[in-house]
């Protein structure tokens, strides 16, 4: 029987396999960790694999080499999570699937190749950058820009192993790299997030979000949070910038997107794009929000099943926006902690007492909090409010 390879590492329900069309006749044969086995569709698997980690390449390719032994080529490879695209694309290469390939993938995973595309366009403005394997290219990159840097992995994903370079002191941390990394030119403005679908022609939804602190910043005493803009001129210039922007690294193809930007008010410069959906909670903002599915679509364009989910995304979308006007907003600790009373926008919140292992940053926070409101000063005023209540937790616990 022909069957779809799915590399799954989430433990939540962010993929809702069981609802995606699959194509006729096929069943699902996972690859997942053993945290992640719970959350796949039992009536429609016909195998699972479990490794200690999607993160080892050599041991997903193993795993694999074993399953197209038994049971032939897979018919289509699906990867939903950032951390897998990389691996699915090289299986599809190597068994000849159809699907995205290893040189398209990585536009959208190599950080310094996604500076060069994005470099090619003038809507959004491109911070300089370089391998960080010549001291001399980085040596020259400070005598030009000035510290601080910013050292950060090529392949990273959810800030992992970002770091700043003050002085030329810290240069010694190069060569400390056990990955490929890059050393780009630091820029201290707020960061947006811009999430949506990308038809190969045109932004069919978009989202766009200011986050509170940064990715980088999120540690042990640190929180995460994500507000969306208002409706109104400011998301209009952000969108209309993003636009030509996707026209230079994804013409004629579709894409759902996770974008984030330095914004300077009168300038936006690139950080890094994703074809994929936003992680956090990203996905189910857009799903309980809006009611659209970002990950389904995803799936839709890596199967070819159907169109259901970009159906509904265009009926309930109108020029590019939702039009459900409602906003959403997000906070993520790495901390447990119970929201305080005096809330009114929030919505839902992980459970303080669930046990559980997640492979990703992100989804093993253990303070996680989602926020929706037609007021966008009561989204701001809450997320505030939970910040402080954070700190002032984590300063009695300490």
């Amino acid at each position: 029987m022909s069957y779809v390879l799915c590399l799954h590492r989430w433990v939540g329900s962010q993929a809702l396999y069981d609802r995606y069309e699959l194509p006729a006749g096929m069943m699902i044969r996972a690859i997942c960790t053993p945290e992640s086995l719970a959350s796949l569709p039992s009536e429609r698997l016909a195998s699972s694999s479990t490794l200690a980690s999607l993160d080892d390449a050599g041991a997903v390719m193993a795993e694999v080499e074993r399953l197209v032994e038994r049971h032939g080529a897979p018919a289509l490879v699906v990867a939903l999570n950032e951390g897998d695209l990389l691996n699915a694309a090289s299986i599809r290469e190597r068994w000849a699937v159809p699907g995205d390939v290893v040189a398209w993938t990585e536009r959208f995973r190599d950080k310094l190749t996604m500076l060069e595309i994005a470099g090619r366009q003038t809507s959004i403005s491109v911070l300089p950058a370089v391998a960080a394997d010549s001291r001399e290219a980085v040596e020259q990159l400070a005598a030009e820009h000035g510290y601080p840097l910013v050292l950060k992995p090529r392949y990273g994903t959810a800030s992992r192993g970002v770091k700043i370079l003050r002085g030329p002191g810290d240069l010694d941390q190069l060569q400390q790299a056990v990955e490929p990394m890059m050393v780009q030119v630091y820029c201290a403005a707020p960061i947006l997030h811009v999430d949506g679908w990308w038809d190969g022609q045109r932004i069919v939804v978009v989202t766009a979000s200011r986050y509170v602190n940064s990715c980088a910043d999120f540690g042990p005493d640190s929180p995460l949070g994500s507000i969306e803009l208002e409706e109104g001129e400011d998301e209009q210039r952000i969108a209309r910038h993003v636009e030509q922007l996707l026209a230079t690294f994804a013409p004629g193809r579709e894409i759902v997107f996770h974008l984030e930007l330095f914004d300077r008010g009168d300038e936006l410069l690139f950080l890094e794009i994703g074809a994929r959906v936003g992680g956090a909670e990203i996905p189910f903002l857009w799903r309980e929000v809006r009611d659209i599915d970002l990950l389904g679509i995803a799936w839709e364009l890596q199967t070819g099943a159907s169109t259901r989910y970009r159906d509904l995304a265009r009926s309930r979308s109108n020029e590019g926006r939702p039009l459900h006007r409602e906003r959403g907003a997000w906070v993520i600790a790495r901390r447990g902690s119970s929201p305080g009373d005096g809330l009114g926008t929030l919505y839902w919140a992980q459970p303080q007492d669930l046990e559980r292992s997640a492979s990703g940053v992100y989804e093993g926070a253990r303070t996680r909090l989602r926020l929706r409101s037609f007021d966008g000063p009561a989204l701001v005023h809450d997320v505030g409010k939970v910040f402080e209540q954070l700190t002032e937790s984590w300063s009695i616990q300490s």
